[in-house]
């Protein structure tokens, strides 16, 4: 299954919430990470180029994990993501709730989410630009706790872009 819809970001992010535990990341998390999606102690939160408005996102769950296609795409990181409650949704800042299909369908647990971007770049520090390019597909399968795997990053925060 599969959805799609845009989602609110502010400050360059939206969230990956589990039930109500929205966990708030501090600067270092985000600038250590690997600047595309970072797992909080529950849930995520995802790193746009857009400053402020709407990016496009499409939510797909998977049994197991998928083969990596990076065609279409600029870039892309897998990572772990607790999930205590079994109800991972995307969500944005201002509780402006996006209505996306639920990412976690085997319940509570760990899952990977596969995070993959294009355009980030070219709406960097855009502000309710309309239409806003930044897409994103975020894919997740039930898996045992693992290290990150990125497969291509073109920018994070504490960073300059590259070219």
């Amino acid at each position: 299954m599969q959805t799609i819809g845009p989602v609110t970001v502010n400050y360059h992010l939206y969230y990956l919430v589990d039930y109500q535990d929205e966990t708030i990341p501090m600067p270092r998390d985000l600038e250590e990470g690997n600047g595309l999606i970072c797992p909080l102690n529950t849930g995520a939160v995802v790193i746009s180029g857009t400053d402020m408005g709407k990016v496009t996102v499409r939510v797909k769950t998977a049994e197991a994990e998928p083969v990596l296609s990076m065609e279409g795409w600029d870039e892309g990181a897998d990572v772990s993501v607790h999930a205590p409650h079994g109800k991972l949704n995307v969500d944005a800042i201002a509780y402006d709730f996006p209505g996306l299909q639920e990412l976690t369908e085997h319940g509570p647990g760990w899952y990977r989410i596969r995070c993959l971007a294009r355009n980030r770049l070219a709406e960097m520090n855009s502000i309710a630009h309309d239409p806003n390019t930044e897409e994103y597909l975020l894919i997740c399968w039930p898996a045992p706790q693992a290290p990150e795997q990125v497969h291509t990053i073109q920018w994070s925060m504490g960073s300059r872009p590259k070219s």
